[in-house]
């Protein structure tokens, strides 16, 4: 530690020391009878007044800070950690009410260009890489909820409202051109004899093939026809014991005969079934480009059945829970093509941002209008906070006072310092007025 910061912390008992040596030498040499002359005793008088009110102030600067025991004076002393209570809700109003109050925060938030601030913070790589990182970590929390059982259920009404929207009658005259042109009229006969033949293959058409024409058969038996029937299909030599087994076996045979004439139908560009189905296609559209009022009626009847039986939930529902385990694990990867899009579309959002004023006017409109009710809303955390920094559990009264000390230390030693001066040049003169009088 320097001579000078010495001092300066010291001062004040430097000079109540001086004072004090002073006085104690001219009271001796005032008893030996030495230094009798009128301007001694005006020094010594002086000596006594620095002395008086260097004594006076280091007691009004010490007892700030720590307990002096003296009897019945020592309750006076301590300011600090006694008044602290007292302290601390002054300097919170002081803050809260005063220095950060809501019309203070208001003025200081009109005159910040927030949106600017903010593109130039992400400018920096760093910080465009945290923003993308919590850019991911929203998209990952949306995108948890994709197979939400609600959002399966409002996608299947908003479709419904859309399709009961729709105006089939436009649509179904385009459809119909587009079908009936040779080419596309090729795809369709074809994709039609592919569907059917599809669904002959297939084991639960076949099962219900079957169990349809056991119940018509026994339909027959109600009516007494069975006999003849069964004598019928004995004449066919089915194979089987039992009547279910011959009634498979006559499925089969129905099934393939209706294959055989699929692929018969597949080979034959001219075949009388095609031309019908061809008929009955430009027949739809003659009524419907006639304007066909029972046919539109059809059509719309139709459209409102077919809405009342769609249930699409369960496969939105499937469609949902597979696109949210495809985009969970596009998002688990920080270089995939999702977080690429994603850190794009960031990037590209900021540069709109950052070339249209208006926008950022306006961003910056909202961000005050959001942070003043937020600050009016809870402008007690202001004070609390405070509160909280100057507990004995933060801010011990130990360390309190040494903080202030340490603030207003150097100016206290002054005071203690003009105290003895002011002091020893008042009894100075009031020595010398009493010796004019006298």
């Amino acid at each position: 530690m320097s001579s000078s910061s010495w001092l300066a912390r010291h001062r004040g008992g430097v000079s109540l020391a001086m004072a004090a040596g002073s006085l104690t030498t001219l009271e001796l040499c005032h008893a030996q009878g030495w230094l009798l002359a009128p301007a001694w005793q005006v020094a010594r008088h002086a000596a006594e007044g620095a002395t008086v009110g260097g004594l006076a102030d280091w007691f009004a600067v010490s007892a700030l800070f720590q307990r002096i025991p003296i009897p019945l004076l020592s309750r006076h002393t301590n300011i600090v950690v006694k008044s602290r209570p007292r302290l601390v809700e002054g300097i919170v109003d002081m803050v809260q009410n005063q220095w950060l109050s809501p019309a203070v925060i208001r003025e200081r938030l009109a005159h910040l260009p927030l949106t600017d601030s903010l593109l130039a913070l992400l400018a920096h790589p760093d910080a465009r890489r945290r923003a993308e990182r919590i850019v991911r970590r929203l998209a990952r929390r949306l995108v948890s909820e994709l197979d939400n059982h609600a959002l399966a259920q409002f996608l299947d009404s908003f479709l419904r409202q859309q399709l009961a929207a729709l105006p089939l009658t436009p649509a179904l005259v385009v459809l119909l051109r587009q079908l009936l042109e040779g080419a596309h009229f090729d795809v369709v006969w074809h994709s039609l004899l592919d569907g059917l033949d599809r669904a002959l293959a297939d084991t639960g058409f076949r099962h219900t093939f079957n169990q349809l024409a056991l119940e018509a058969l026994r339909g027959y038996e109600e009516e007494g026809r069975w006999n003849k029937l069964k004598a019928w299909l004995g004449k066919t030599q089915l194979a089987g014991e039992q009547d279910d087994e011959k009634v498979a076996h006559l499925t089969e045979r129905v099934l393939a005969r209706l294959h055989a004439e699929l692929q018969t139908l597949r080979h034959t560009p001219d075949a009388p079934l095609r031309h019908d189905i061809r008929t009955l296609l430009v027949g739809w559209l003659a009524r419907l480009e006639a304007g066909d009022v029972d046919f539109e009626a059809a059509i719309h009847a139709f459209q409102r059945t077919a809405l009342a039986q769609l249930d699409t939930r369960p496969w939105l529902a499937q469609l949902l829970a597979t696109l949210r385990q495809n985009l969970v694990r596009q998002l688990s990867h920080r270089d995939s093509d999702l977080n690429q899009l994603l850190a794009g579309l960031l990037g590209s959002g900021l540069a709109a941002l950052a070339d249209d004023a208006a926008l950022r006017e306006r961003v910056d409109g909202w961000c005050r209008h959001a942070i003043n009710v937020f600050v009016e809303q809870n402008h007690d955390i202001i004070g609390d906070t405070v509160r909280l920094s100057l507990s004995p559990t933060r801010l011990p009264d130990a360390t309190l006072v040494a903080q202030i000390e340490n603030r207003v230390g150097h100016d206290l030693q002054w005071i203690r310092v003009n105290g003895a001066i002011v002091g020893g040049t008042v009894a100075g003169l009031l020595a010398v007025v009493r010796g004019l009088v006298a």
